[in-house]
């Protein structure tokens, strides 16, 4: 039997409202599914759990980020990479890249990816998010969707410009 992206959508968001009832995994208002915020919680999960003094506030173990990862480890970016990993050997379209350019393109590369991090945290997390808490009215959120969307319409620009040259 082959999986549909409805079947899976499906099974995602069933397996999502079980463990909300059964576990009390609540998520906050507007928490997409967003590589940022989850790798932050992660993160910030294991260091408390690893550092107990890291979250401790008047004697209470406090987890910055969501709240959502006080009980449990947000393991979406974990399951993220698994899954993709799995569907590119199942179509066969794994491969190993091996860069060869200068030396500074990857410190570079590191550079522009701390950047979007940083952008994303500050902003709210991802353009799903952003959208959501723009649907709550956020101001600084409408301002974000649309920073994201002037982002990437400069983003394509470069792109055009380096890869076909125009």
């Amino acid at each position: 039997m082959r999986m549909t992206a409805a079947m899976v959508g499906a099974i995602s968001g069933f397996l999502a409202a079980a463990v909300q009832a059964f576990f009390h995994v609540i998520p906050p208002p507007a928490y997409g599914i967003c590589i940022a915020c989850h790798v932050r919680d992660l993160v910030n999960w294991i260091a408390a759990h690893i550092y107990p003094i890291y979250g401790i506030s008047h004697g209470k173990l406090i987890i910055p980020g969501g709240p959502v990862s006080y009980n449990f480890p947000l393991l979406t970016v974990v399951g993220v990479l698994i899954g993709a990993y799995i569907a590119a050997r199942i179509n066969r379209e794994f491969r190993w890249k091996v860069m060869r350019v200068a030396w500074q393109r990857p410190f570079a590369e590191f550079f522009w990816g701390m950047m979007v991090m940083i952008s994303a945290l500050t902003v709210g997390g991802c353009p799903i998010r952003t959208a959501l808490k723009t649907a709550y009215l956020d101001i600084t959120a409408a301002i974000g969707l649309v920073m994201i969307g002037v982002g990437v319409f400069f983003g394509c620009q470069v792109l055009k410009k380096l890869v076909y040259g125009r």
